[in-house]
């Protein structure tokens, strides 16, 4: 990432929403229902809600993470490597948390009203304010996605790079063992985070979930501290799988991306012959 444009990375990270986006919706909307102690289901019209807001919400969030991180990143020295490739990934995360929010915010409404993705926002927009409303859990969200992303764009590579250099493993095996380290790590650790935020997007009117706190509270009461795990399970394959994706997509896409934007380099000036 560190070789690419701001640009260039926010491209990256778009192609990996993508991919990620309309695959991996399943585990999201599934996540979400386990968090809110809604039931399972199979339903493609249940699953799929939202699948529209998802998409936007990746597409525009990996884009400005990737650009935010692979700009934190630069610059240092060799030395320093690893640990600026974490700190990067994990500023990166914090930054797209502002526009992730409202993306998240309509479609966890979405998915428990049906409505549709012009409606959904204006409605919110209309009943509870722009920040009251659409960037409610901001906070839990920049926590989470400093956790998240951290593990996706720096533990991930750094360990990939470690199995591949220090270990001799064949890049494909090396992909696998970072993406499930990196994965089983951001889906952990950020999980509490996403529940209560979850929660609290489900519950605009503040009828139950006031505040964090409280939330928390809530849920510990109503089922143990086990209840802030609520579909960690969902969550920890969904954040794994992406992982894998973006990071294969951080390997093969750039250079192809160098060969389009860059200019061959200039051949060399003979050298000229001595008389």
């Amino acid at each position: 990432m560190e070789g690419l444009t701001e640009l260039e990375n926010a491209a990256v990270g778009a192609a990996s929403a993508g991919c990620v986006a309309v695959t991996l919706q399943p585990t999201l909307y599934w996540k979400n229902a386990a968090a809110q102690g809604l039931p399972f289901t199979l339903r493609p019209s249940l699953l799929f809600r939202g699948c529209g807001a998802n998409l936007l919400k990746e597409t525009s969030e990996m884009a400005l993470q990737f650009a935010a991180a692979g700009r934190m990143k630069a610059g240092g020295d060799a030395s320093s490597s690893a640990a600026r490739e974490i700190a990067g990934a994990v500023g990166g995360g914090a930054v797209g948390a502002l526009l992730v929010t409202p993306f998240e915010c309509v479609m966890v409404q979405q998915q428990l009203l049906g409505t549709s993705l012009l409606q959904t926002p204006l409605d919110i927009v209309r009943r509870h304010g722009a920040l009251d409303g659409l960037y409610r859990g901001l906070g839990l969200a920049a926590l989470r996605d400093s956790i998240y992303v951290g593990c996706m764009l720096g533990l991930t590579p750094v360990v990939r790079r470690r199995l591949i250099e220090g270990h001799e493993l064949p890049p494909a095996a090396a992909s696998l063992c970072a993406s499930a380290v990196g994965g089983v790590a951001g889906g952990v650790f950020s999980h509490p985070m996403d529940v209560v935020k979850t929660c609290m997007q489900g519950d605009l009117a503040r009828a139950v979930h006031r505040d964090p706190l409280s939330t928390c509270r809530n849920l510990i009461a109503e089922g143990g501290i086990g209840a802030l795990m609520r579909g960690a399970g969902w969550r920890t394959l969904n954040i794994t799988l992406t992982v894998f994706i973006a990071g294969e997509v951080c390997q093969r896409l750039p250079p192809y991306l160098l060969r389009l934007t860059r200019r061959a380099e200039p051949a060399p000036a003979p050298v000229p012959l001595n008389e």
